[in-house]
This record gives C-alpha cells, sequence and structure tokens, in this order.
C-alpha cells in the first residue's frame, strides 16, 4: 500500500474511531491530572516520594500495554471489516497483553544495549577526540536501525495473532523490504505531530499568560490528552493499514 493511501486510512479510521478516542483520551487524562496535581508538586524529592513516583510511573507503563494492545485489536477490525466495539479493545488487551510487553521488553533491551555500547565507546576513545563522536554516532544508527527493523512487531502480533518472537523476525524482514515507505510514512506522521505541538505549544503560552498557573495547566492538559489520543489512533491506524495493505498485495 501506498504512504498516501495509509494516512489517509488513518485518518478516515480515526475520525470514525471516537469511542477509542474517548478511553484513550480518558486514561491520557487522568495521568495528566496526577503528574499536574500530584507529581509536578515535588520540588526537591527524597527517597520516598522517589518511591512513590516510580510505583507510579510503572502501574502507567502497564497499564500502557494494555491500552496499546487493545488500541491495536480495535484498530484491526476496524480497517479490517469497517467496524469495532469496545469489546474488542478490551479482549484484544487482555489477549495480547504479554506478546506486547515482550515485545516492547526486547525493543527496551535492545536500546539500553545501544546506549552503553555508545557510551562505553566514547569513553573508550576520549570524549573529546572526535572518534569517539564518530564511534557514537555510528553505534547509535546501527541501534536506531535494529529498532525501527522491529517497529512492525506490534501491529503483526495483533494482525496475525503470533507470538513476540516470530513476530520481530517478520517485522525485521518485512520492514527491511519497505524501508524507505515506513521511514516515509514515519517521518509524515512526525511532521503531524511536530505541527500539531507547535499548535499546543502556541496555545499554552496563551493560556499561561491568560489565567492562573494550575487552571492553565489543567486546560492544557486535557486539549493535549485529546489531541495525543486522536493521534495515537492515527499513527496505529495508518501503520496498521499499511501493514494490511502489504499482507495483501503479497497474497495477491
Amino acid at each position: 500500500m501506498r504512504i498516501g493511501e495509509s494516512l489517509k486510512k488513518g485518518f478516515s479510521t480515526a475520525q470514525e474511531s471516537m469511542s477509542l478516542i474517548s478511553v484513550l483520551f480518558l486514561f491520557g487524562l487522568f495521568w495528566n491530572l496526577v503528574n499536574v496535581f500530584y507529581t509536578s508538586q515535588f520540588e526537591s524529592p527524597d527517597a520516598q516520594i522517589s518511591i512513590v513516583v516510580l510505583v507510579i510511573a510503572t502501574v502507567f507503563v502497564l497499564l500502557s500495554v494494555f491500552m496499546q494492545a487493545g488500541s491495536l485489536g480495535f484498530v484491526r477490525e476496524k480497517v479490517k471489516t469497517g467496524t469495532a466495539s469496545l469489546a474488542t479493545f478490551t479482549a484484544s488487551g487482555g489477549k495480547y497483553y504479554w506478546t506486547l510487553f515482550v515485545i516492547g521488553l526486547m525493543v527496551s533491551l535492545v536500546i539500553g544495549i545501544f546506549v552503553l555500547l555508545a557510551v562505553l565507546a566514547a569513553a573508550a576513545l576520549n570524549q573529546s577526540d572526535i572518534a569517539a563522536v564518530i564511534a557514537a554516532v555510528i553505534i547509535s544508527g546501527i541501534g536506531i536501525y535494529i529498532v525501527l527493523l522491529m517497529f512492525l512487531a506490534p501491529y503483526i502480533a495483533v494482525s496475525e495473532d503470533k507470538k513476540a518472537i516470530a513476530s520481530i523476525r517478520q517485522s525485521i524482514g518485512v520492514v527491511r523490504k519497505n524501508i524507505l515507505r515506513v521511514v516515509g510514512l514515519a517521518l509524515l506522521l512526525v511532521v503531524i505531530g511536530f505541527v500539531i505541538g507547535l499548535v499546543l505549544g502556541a496555545l499554552f503560552a496563551v493560556l499561561s499568560g491568560a489565567m492562573p498557573g494550575t487552571i492553565s495547566q489543567v486546560l492544557f492538559a486535557v486539549l493535549s490528552s485529546f489531541v495525543n489520543s486522536y493521534l495515537g489512533v492515527l499513527v496505529t491506524a495508518a501503520f496498521m493499514s499499511f501493514y494490511l495493505g502489504l499482507t495483501t498485495s503479497t497474497q495477491a
């Protein structure tokens, strides 16, 4: 499937998935308000407060996996059949939770390994040496490439009901063969998100000047939660459409 078609399908799917966007909005808003009223109040956190923040962050990450798994299942049905319900969302969240958890863990491990290698290379070659910078850039580039190859693994896991390792292996093959289209679609979505981010930033600046700090932060939390929810569904739908289009053309 072409990039333009995937992006168009992403927008149309997002516009027809307000129930999913609403769930993601409430989830994001809750955690944004937690940040506004709780974690952001810690100017000089002690050990006890740090533990609380760590627990909150851990709970957020664990719940986010469920939200991602549910969103992928919902969007898969929406793209393939034109209809999906929140029952699909909850069922997919439970069914694919551990698969996506393992995929996320493996991607994080790869990122951590390459970050460590870049740091060690820079330290070994002397941080002020140009060779250290070049080595760090090369290692980082290789790491980004490998993570990119794994990018479609969650979509494959949900759309084809595969386990984590099998999904990652298939993602590597699919992305390698379609690297330019994957990067092109990702860049288009990044540009869209960046432009919207600039608009939100300008709006927040206006709100901050016109209203007390807490009120403006709450309003911004509401607005940013909705925008992030919409963008999340847009990105998921665009790449799900892209991958399903590839499999359809391959089968044909």
